[in-house]
């Protein structure tokens, strides 16, 4: 009788979206008889640090939140005036009373603060104007009549904010990508995936790749079944999120259900829930998250994301992909059922796996089929195997649990995709896809005689090398607010 101690765990993955981050004016126009947006439901002018005490807790946990923005309030030259859709004075519209320079302040901070917060698409004031000072809901599908908004409109929004971006300096033309996430404003998504239109073929026309609203509230148009439901529309991964007790508008308020009876990977939260009523307890708000997402990493069948796109790849594993072991450090992963549209457009990113560990113990090998698993990362006392981007065929893992660590491999720690690790004599490769700024540590090499990168929109800021551990670092810097791609090559001369 063959015994073994099933160690590997192929875990869902986990990660908060958070809505409404752009506003600059906190309070409520929507509720009696105003038209005007809903806003975040608070009552304060809204600043830089409001967008700091949420990184802090990114930093901290080490991943990149989903930020979805709305713009609207962000635009310094009245370009609303010619979308008179967005707004609820449509021609007439005049935002000089929200143009100062705390709008430059924050756009510039979400800029440098790519590593850890994605600016991701909401919409311009999240709601729909048919005539001036009439609101219906919601900003991408008519939600009161289950009736789409006409597909040139809808390319009109996002026009409009594209040229929003733009007065930030966020376009094609400086290198910049339009965001790759999106989040339907009232849960208003045009699920219309073999129709010509949908809101997929128009997002996805400008790079939306990730999608999510709550399917339930557009039953009319047939979308994916079940509370962790998705699927392609377009080309844009679309999927099902929920709410666990998080009301949009208070403060500090954070999931009441249980992890264990969540069926949804992605929760959703609002810009608000992260926030303190007063500044004074702005670090309380922010220790409690950093607790729960603590709290998520120590379960077993779950992990925290690093990023969206390692999240929606994760999700799609766990859909598409087997995993057993069979024999205790011998793997079997058969991803041959992967459909193709995964594969285009640097979709998929690659597997994670875990493995619980006792004190002092740590992965001291892992090859996949022979070859070198991507990344590898230690936190709460598991450790993450983080694979190359997988084809479609079948794999065998094999590794080993003991007191010394891989001889070489990438320690991830930032918030960056490793998509390939190859390790030869003469030279080593790193594929990763790198948001913001962060630092590479590729343990188990020597120090490298020349690094070359392959995008130029990279840049190699700093570089040192510790010999006792034989640890190569590289401050990398990526352009694009969306991230970029690069191989990096480390060359050693015979």
């Amino acid at each position: 009788m063959n015994m073994k101690k099933q160690e590997i765990i192929f875990p869902r993955p986990f990660a908060f979206g958070i809505d409404d981050f752009g506003w600059i004016t906190g309070n409520d126009h929507g509720y009696g008889s105003h038209q005007g947006p809903f806003r975040i439901g608070i009552d304060r002018k809204m600043d830089v640090d409001n967008y700091k005490s949420v990184v802090k807790v990114a930093e901290t946990k080490r991943i990149r939140l989903m930020g979805l923005f709305i713009l609207g309030e962000m635009d310094r030259l009245n370009v609303l005036r010619k979308y008179p859709t967005t707004n609820p004075d449509g021609e007439d519209w005049d935002n000089s009373k929200n143009i100062s320079a705390v709008q430059i302040e924050i756009m510039n901070y979400v800029k440098q603060s790519a590593a850890h917060l994605e600016f991701g698409l909401h919409g311009i004031l999240h709601e729909y104007w048919p005539s001036k000072n009439k609101r219906v809901r919601a900003e991408w599908y008519n939600l009161e009549d289950d009736h789409p908004w006409p597909e040139e409109i809808m390319q009109d929004h996002v026009k409009c904010f594209k040229e929003i971006m733009a007065q930030y300096g966020l376009t094609k033309e400086t290198g910049h990508s339009f965001p790759e996430s999106f989040v339907a404003c009232a849960y208003g998504y045009y699920w219309n995936p073999e129709g010509e239109y949908s809101t997929g073929s128009v997002l996805g026309s400008h790079g939306v790749k990730y999608a999510n609203t709550m399917f339930e509230e557009i039953p009319e148009l047939d979308p994916p079944k079940g509370p962790n439901g998705g699927d392609f529309d377009h080309g844009v991964l679309v999927l099902n999120r929920s709410i666990y007790g998080t009301m949009w508008n208070e403060y500090s308020c954070l999931p009441t259900v249980p992890i264990e009876e969540q069926e949804s990977d992605l929760v959703e939260t609002h810009w608000t829930n992260w926030l303190a009523p007063d500044d004074a307890r702005q670090e309380e708000t922010s220790q409690k998250w950093i607790e729960y997402l603590t709290m998520v990493q120590q379960q077993r069948d779950r992990y925290l994301a690093k990023n969206t796109q390692q999240f929606y790849s994760q999700w799609l594993y766990k859909k598409y992909t087997t995993v057993e072991e069979k024999t205790a450090g011998v793997v079997e992963i058969d991803n041959s059922k992967m459909p193709d549209t995964a594969y285009k457009n640097e979709f998929l990113a690659g597997m994670v796996l875990k493995v619980k560990l006792s004190d002092g113990m740590h992965v001291s090998a892992a090859a996949l089929d022979e070859g070198e698993i991507a990344s590898y990362f230690e936190d709460e006392g598991f450790g993450f195997l983080y694979l190359p981007v997988l084809e479609q065929k079948k794999y065998t893992i094999r590794y080993s649990i003991g007191p010394k660590a891989m001889t070489h491999y990438v320690y991830n720690d930032g918030t960056y995709n490793v998509y390939s690790f190859v390790y030869n004599k003469n030279n080593v490769t790193v594929n990763l896809r790198l948001y913001g700024t962060q630092v590479v540590k590729i343990i188990g090499v020597p120090a490298p005689e020349e690094i070359a990168l392959t995008n130029p929109h990279v840049a190699l800021l700093n570089q040192s090398y510790d010999p006792i551990s034989k640890t190569l670092f590289l401050t990398l810097e990526a352009h694009d607010i969306e991230g970029e791609t690069t191989l990096i090559n480390l060359v050693y001369k015979k």
